[in-house]
């Protein structure tokens, strides 16, 4: 009976303890699509204690912003996070460049479209580059998992919405690739009113 008892004690360890999985390393590609850390327990539903910032509330094409995950004033620290930009679409855009040890690059659809921790370590703020793409663009939101320790987390905590704006005149020109003759004549003509 004790026997019995002990497999059944076993067993259920198992088959509980399998879906509990910590990544403190922040290799977490498996959360790529849901942005879901695997830790047993569902989101808090409560405001999050932490803002996702950026640099500007509009972009272009290649620009270069800067997205800080901070903790609020006052707040508690957090150990983990995972950041994407996402269009209306749901899908991640952009690459990011990261300089901080505490900030890694992951290739979620594209190389270096999500940033996530490296270590558990406490951290009040991280800072990033994110680099618009140079085609496919619309308007985005960086979302954000903030994992605070363990099983206290938050999901999809967005920064402010950022407007795509086209780049106009000559320089949206050039980069469509014109045949050099057709390239060269719409040189002129956006210059020519700078002349006259």
């Amino acid at each position: 009976m004790a026997s019995s008892l002990l497999h059944i004690v076993v067993l259920l360890y198992i088959l509980t303890s399998y879906r509990v999985t910590s990544f403190s390393n922040g290799k977490v590609q498996a959360a790529c699509f849901t942005m879901e850390p695997n830790h047993g327990t569902r989101a808090q539903t409560s405001p999050a204690p932490y803002n996702v910032t950026v640099s500007k509330t509009s972009y272009t094409n290649g620009e270069r912003l800067t997205v800080t995950l901070s903790t609020n004033p006052g707040e508690t620290s957090f150990k983990g996070f995972l950041i994407q930009a996402r269009d209306n679409n749901n899908s991640a855009l952009g690459m990011f460049e990261v300089s901080g040890s505490d900030v890694q690059t992951l290739q979620c659809t594209n190389a270096a479209n999500t940033i996530s921790h490296t270590s558990s370590d406490l951290k009040s703020s991280i800072h990033v580059t994110w680099v618009a793409p140079d085609s496919n663009v619309s308007d985005i939101q960086f979302r954000t998992t903030v994992v605070q320790q363990g099983n206290t987390y938050w999901l999809n905590v967005p920064s402010p919405k950022l407007t795509y704006t086209s780049s106009r005149g000559c320089r949206t020109l050039v980069s469509d690739a014109l045949p050099v003759a057709l390239w060269c004549i719409m040189l002129l003509m956006c210059a020519l009113p700078a002349i006259l």
